[in-house]
């Protein structure tokens, strides 16, 4: 998915959205808004298809570029790409608590912290401590 859009007035930088397939099986995707030069935001974020659940990692945005609305179009695009899922996230920052509470509101979507993952995104070290202990590992 490639999306394109100007932000702020005539003569602004335009940006880009790409949304980027990990190399590698079980490691996390990203959506990524680039300015052509340098990456401005960065999603990253692993899904489940089958259980439909999610877990996004980090939302990273650019010093510059905050405080604009692009984290913002970035989670939009990861809900709108995957439709009905549960999501969570892993611990955060009082910058990131602002910022998922404040998208909670305005998609009532929940976005939990440390949530137990589904036992496909739990990973090979969460899987074996899972069947030993029949708990997932602290997050």
């Amino acid at each position: 998915m490639t999306r394109a859009w100007g932000v702020g007035g005539r003569g602004c930088w335009t940006l880009r959205l790409d949304r980027v397939h990990p190399q590698q099986r079980n490691r996390p995707m990203e959506i990524v808004l680039r300015d052509g030069r340098q990456r401005v935001v960065a999603l990253r974020f692993r899904v489940c298809p089958a259980c439909r659940t999610g877990r996004i990692h980090d939302v990273w945005v650019d010093e510059a570029w905050q405080r604009q609305g692009l984290g913002r179009e970035a989670l939009q695009s990861l809900l709108t790409l995957h439709p009905g899922h549960r999501w969570s996230t892993t611990l955060k920052t009082r910058q990131g608590r602002a910022f998922f509470s404040a998208m909670t509101r305005e998609t009532s979507t929940d976005f939990p912290a440390a949530a137990p993952l589904c036992p496909h995104l739990r990973g090979r070290f969460g899987q074996f401590v899972h069947r030993m202990t029949g708990r997932s590992p602290a997050p």
